[in-house]
């Protein structure tokens, strides 16, 4: 099993899966978000803010990621994220297709590709809420570093999507 990231160094970077919405509610979008994984998500003030608060307010910046950016990446102030959209209509599971996954996972390997300073650490993009299961992510994970290869400082854990 994967380490649980909980501290960002400065030049380190948060890969996370994300609905279209950015709403970063819960996993590892709540985690970029509140810089807790914890499962009361809803009763979080500071979150609270962020989800009523106009885009471009100083609320919606969280410890790492962005409400309301769903794709990308993020600057947050206590850190940095990575966000790909793994869930395009939130409550829908399976919605983004496996394609569009590959696709922003070589766009993640060219912006890591652009940006050597910075370390991106991968979380289980796309394994949770979004209902792919692990060997479909590594598989298009596996595809997408076949067509751009993965830049060395995007750092898979061992075991990250199988457990091996």
């Amino acid at each position: 099993m994967p380490r649980i990231i909980k501290i960002l160094l400065p030049h380190q970077v948060f890969v996370f899966g994300s609905n279209s919405t950015g709403f970063h509610g819960s996993g590892a979008a709540g985690m970029a978000m509140r810089g807790t994984g914890d499962r009361f998500w809803r009763n979080d003030a500071a979150f609270l803010k962020a989800k009523i608060s106009p885009v471009g307010h100083p609320n919606r910046i969280g410890n790492w990621a962005v409400f309301g950016v769903s794709r990308g990446y993020q600057v947050g102030r206590h850190g940095r994220s990575y966000a790909i959209e793994t869930i395009r209509h939130p409550g829908q599971i399976r919605s983004t297709p496996l394609s569009e996954i590959e696709s922003q996972f070589c766009e993640l390997f060219a912006f890591a590709e652009a940006n050597s300073d910075l370390e991106f650490l991968m979380t289980p993009v796309g394994c949770g809420l979004s209902g792919y299961l692990p060997h479909e992510i590594e598989e298009v994970f596996a595809t997408a570093s076949n067509k751009s290869g993965i830049p060395l400082n995007v750092v898979v854990p061992k075991g990250l999507w199988r457990g091996r």
